[in-house]
């Protein structure tokens, strides 16, 4: 189906959103293309860099967050060592930086789509660029009929424990305990922190990030794609949602007080307006000068629907009550 055909059946859907006071995405020059970011402002000079699925792992640099953007290359290009018939096309990469080995680490995701036989694995690079990854296999995997599915990992540290939270659709989001960036705490199991007990249980993109006092719960909400052959119904786009904790593993509640765990929990903070169209695989990371910044992806109906044409969004979150909003 042509994308003009699609225009103004998009444009009815999103009418009634555009009334919605989200703030449009922060500039962005250069090559803007990205899905599923994973996200970091290197330490040692500030220099940014976004990781983008798109049949493997695609690095994005800039000296500045608005851009220009350069394309540089790909993480692991060869794919993964891990044997598994999704090894070459590597999904939703988290970075994280570790000061006690001073290297950072990326977490992707290997399956095939619609399948839990998943596989979260890791690799290591001194300085995030094309060329310095280290592969380090598998870190966890899910299986074809169990409980939740092992992709789209967040890492966080909590007093020194590391933790990884996962999950996408089925029973929803998890987190299990690790010994280290490359191993899971022997004899630990995941525990489920959100759940949408609605339609086809459809929150994944997980990612955590701690404010005063508070630890906050990011996740994507809705259907991810295929705009551009099949639109969902109004509302059933993607969109970000939040949800916090005093504690980094479990007892999330949304603005209202109710459990991310039950019903449709958690509050949006993100949803489609204007020229926003399903924004999600989101992130948050705290500026060197701007404070926390909420990252994603989002199809403008302008440029195109299909993942290809996915751009890369950023907000400078606010706050209120110890909420953020867009």
């Amino acid at each position: 189906m042509k994308l003009l055909s699609l225009l103004p059946s998009l444009a009815l859907l999103l009418a009634p959103l555009t009334t919605a006071q989200y703030t449009n995405p922060g500039e962005c020059t250069g090559d803007c293309w990205s899905h599923d970011p994973g996200f970091y402002q290197r330490v040692s000079d500030g220099r940014y860099f976004r990781f983008s699925t798109g049949g493997g792992i695609y690095i994005h640099a800039s000296n500045s967050l608005t851009g220009p953007w350069e394309a540089v290359g790909q993480a692991l290009p060869g794919g993964s060592s891990v044997d598994h018939p999704g090894n070459t096309n590597l999904w939703a990469p988290d970075i994280a930086h570790n000061p006690t080995t001073n290297l950072y680490y990326m977490y992707y995701s290997i399956s095939t789509l619609g399948s839990r036989d998943s596989i979260i694995g890791v690799a290591s690079s001194p300085n995030l660029t094309p060329g310095s990854w280290t592969d380090h296999g598998a870190l966890f995997h899910s299986v074809a009929n169990g409980p939740y599915n092992a992709i789209d990992a967040n890492w966080i540290s909590v007093n020194g424990r590391q933790i990884l939270t996962f999950g996408s659709y089925w029973n929803g989001l998890h987190q299990i305990p690790l010994s280290g960036p490359l191993a899971v705490e022997e004899g630990a199991q995941p525990v489920n922190i959100a759940y949408n007990s609605t339609g086809n249980h459809a929150i994944e993109a997980a990612n955590v990030f701690y404010r005063r006092g508070w630890w906050y719960l990011t996740f994507s909400s809705g259907r991810a794609g295929n705009y551009d052959t099949n639109l969902p119904a109004q509302g059933m786009e993607y969109r970000i949602v939040v949800c916090r904790s005093s504690s980094a593993t479990g007892g999330f509640v949304d603005k209202t007080g109710a459990s991310c765990l039950t019903a449709n929990g958690g509050s949006t903070l993100l949803a489609s307006h204007g020229n926003v169209y399903g924004p999600g695989g989101q992130g948050v990371f705290q500026d060197s000068t701007r404070g926390f910044v909420l990252y994603y992806h989002y199809a403008n109906p302008t440029i195109g629907l299909s993942r290809a044409q996915y751009q890369f969004g950023w907000n400078v979150l606010k706050w209120s009550g110890g909420w953020p909003s867009v």
